[in-house]
């Protein structure tokens, strides 16, 4: 079961003017809080390899942000928005979606763009479940949205969307299409920083997590055991899982979201050893129960191998773990990560990572004027517990 925290004991006061609107450049200029060894000390991610260990394994997502948020004129010349959220189909052409001006898109009716010879249609599939399908003529999908759509910046962000949003909001790492939200710890890297981790003797692995819209999603419950978690798609390989286990050292999760990829991996792992692999599917409350938690990391990264390489050596799935003080890391000791919203689901993340350190690390962020959230500044945070690869 989730732990019964109080969302009241996460909050802190985030003033408008410490919310990044532009990310500073170039990338890895951005000021870096590094936690370590109990001490907090301000630096540059300029010197992020200085703070890693030779052993360390760096693992990033390499999901790509789609330009997921299109706007039309309705046939009765109405401003409709549309905000992908997350496919429903193998072909990417149904989506559930936000639709803004919502009572003004009707039943039957048609939204559509053309440029030259290319166009896009959407129209309602099911009006209360917010589905829609896209028809398009003269181009794929992902071709589609590049030339119509825009990038979805998060709505914390107040200003218009500029031409060098494009490149700003999309990480080196981003290789496959799917994210409506990007992994924001990556923004930081550059390929000189990349460069300077690599020539430390760092291996990097990669993991696709397509994040969504629900990362943004405000807790609005009073405790976080009854909050409804939002899931995202995944994707994970043998060559992951290899690299994993074979590994010397400690894991540094580049982001939230390959952390949260990474102790789904387990969780998966021991249902299979539990004979209790129904679905690819983690469930919020997943990670808490004890006869997962009693199966060995090592067992479980072994038998999900197994598993995955007996699929193609790829496997696609879906998570909603949520990780609140209580939950017990299995592979993640390392995390990199950017400034969160108060009274937030990766805030609960955080402390569950450094325990009530996370107040006193975000008192000295604001202190020392970092920058907040997605465009904002980073932070190097070693875990309370240390997870050493070899000894699993």
């Amino acid at each position: 079961m989730i732990p019964k925290i109080a969302l009241k004991d996460f909050t802190y006061e985030l003033p408008e003017d410490r919310i990044a609107n532009f990310p500073v450049k170039p990338r890895d200029s951005s000021k870096l809080l590094v936690f370590k060894d109990d001490n907090i000390q301000s630096q540059y991610f300029t010197d992020l390899a200085d703070y890693l260990d030779s052993t360390d394994l760096m693992v990033v997502n390499n999901t790509k942000v789609i330009p997921a948020r299109l706007w039309f004129q309705s046939e009765r010349n109405y401003s409709i928005q549309i905000f992908l959220l997350k496919p429903l189909s193998a072909d990417f052409l149904s989506w559930e979606v936000i639709v803004g001006n919502r009572r003004k898109f009707k039943e039957g009716e048609w939204l559509s763009k053309t440029i030259e010879d290319k166009s896009i249609k959407i129209n309602w599939l099911d009006r209360e479940l917010n589905t829609v399908r896209l028809d398009l003529v003269n181009c794929e999908v992902f071709e589609a949205l590049e030339l119509f759509g825009e990038v979805p910046l998060p709505p914390y962000i107040k200003r218009e969307i500029e031409q060098s949003d494009t490149a700003d909001y999309q990480a080196l790492f981003a290789k496959h299409e799917g994210a409506v939200a990007a992994p924001t710890a990556s923004l930081h890297f550059t390929d000189n920083l990349i460069q300077s981790i690599a020539n430390k003797g760092i291996k990097r692995a990669e993991v696709t997590l397509h994040v969504s819209a629900g990362t943004f999603k405000p807790v609005t419950a009073e405790y976080a055991d009854e909050h409804e978690m939002h899931a995202e798609r995944f994707v994970i390989t043998t060559k992951l899982l290899d690299t994993l286990l074979n590994g010397e050292g400690e894991v540094i999760a580049v982001g939230t979201t390959a952390c949260r990829v990474l102790e789904s991996m387990v969780v998966l792992g021991a249902k299979l050893c539990c004979g209790e692999l129904d679905s690819i599917f983690v469930s919020s409350g997943d990670g808490y129960l004890l006869r997962y938690r009693e199966i060995n990391t090592r067992d479980a990264l072994l038998a999900l191998r197994d598993f995955v390489e007996g699929r193609g050596g790829e496997l696609n799935g879906e998570t909603q773990i949520f990780i609140v003080p209580g939950f017990e890391f299995r592979l993640v000791s390392k995390l990199i990560t950017n400034f969160h919203q108060p009274n937030s689901t990766l805030l609960l993340l955080i402390s569950a990572l450094v325990g009530d350190r996370w107040k006193e690390i975000y008192d000295f962020a604001l202190q020392e004027n970092y920058r907040f959230l997605s465009y904002g500044d980073g932070s190097l945070l070693e875990g309370k517990k240390k997870i050493v690869l070899k000894s699993l």
